[in-house]
């Protein structure tokens, strides 16, 4: 496979060179080794492992607590060796940007909501990103989540 990208484009005071070390670096976390296409590839490890029932209750929660606006989006990560999978549920909720407190029950009723849906056999992980102004790379670090007990919230 090959890995051709296009010559970044070339700005006064920096150093091209650490640009595309940090681009590497980037692309290697996101992708899996030699995967060209990202979506593609976390939609082949859905399949392979057979998650599509799991994939849609997600999807089904996700809308019943948020709303009709939430999404669901498969993204495969490579840490060393290992691959893991994380879905990305985006609540799509701009009142979270606003007031996040005001988020935080919705957040709880899904979390509540999602221990009662039968977990795969397979390694992955589930990460809320409350609005889609908020960071991709947040929902898609590799930390457990603490969820919060409602003394915590208060």
């Amino acid at each position: 496979m090959h890995d051709a990208q296009p010559p970044a484009p070339e700005f006064p005071g920096r150093d091209s060179h650490a640009a595309d070390a940090q681009t590497d670096r980037r692309r290697r976390r996101v992708l899996g080794s030699g995967d060209a296409n990202p979506r593609l590839a976390a939609a082949q490890y859905v399949a392979r492992h057979r998650l599509e029932p799991f994939y849609r209750a997600l999807g089904g929660l996700a809308i019943a607590v948020f709303g009709g606006e939430a999404t669901v989006v498969p993204h495969l990560r490579q840490d060393g060796r290992y691959r893991r999978l994380v879905f990305v549920v985006d609540a799509a909720s701009a009142e979270a940007s606003i007031d996040y407190a005001a988020f935080l029950p919705l957040e709880q009723a899904f979390w509540t909501a999602y221990a009662h849906v039968p977990k795969p056999d397979v390694p992955l992980m589930v990460a809320v990103r409350p609005a889609r102004g908020w960071c991709r790379t947040e929902a898609l670090a590799p930390f457990f989540v603490h969820l919060a007990t409602p003394d915590d919230a208060t």
